[in-house]
């Protein structure tokens, strides 16, 4: 289940960040157009500026319900790290530097 909310995760932020540059491209470009006497290529413009808007609005939004139903699927900690297994290092046990070699090895 983590990783469908991953992908939709990956999927939202790429869209979010990149779907923004697309709509000002095409809204420069129907500009331009609508400024050289291309009145039908300016609406087109505006109408493809119009649907990548929605998708963004929707990319957003997904995004957001995505990391919500993550962090409450206890895929995600407070610190924004994945949660692992719990695993403990073990412990070395501590000896002076008067016993053993002096390096922290134990004889």
């Amino acid at each position: 289940m983590r990783s469908v909310f991953r992908r939709i995760l990956f999927f939202g932020v790429g869209c979010s960040l990149l779907l923004p540059i697309a709509l000002l491209v095409v809204i420069g470009l129907g500009f331009l157009l609508a400024s050289v006497g291309d009145q039908v290529g300016g609406a087109v413009c505006s109408r493809i500026a119009l649907v990548l808007g929605v998708v963004w609005l929707v990319a957003v939004i997904a995004t957001a319900v995505a990391s919500g139903a993550a962090a409450l699927d206890g895929g995600m900690r407070p610190g924004g790290r994945p949660r692992r297994g719990r695993r403990r290092r073990p412990r070395l046990p501590r000896v002076s530097p008067d016993q053993g070699r002096g390096d922290g090895r134990v004889e």
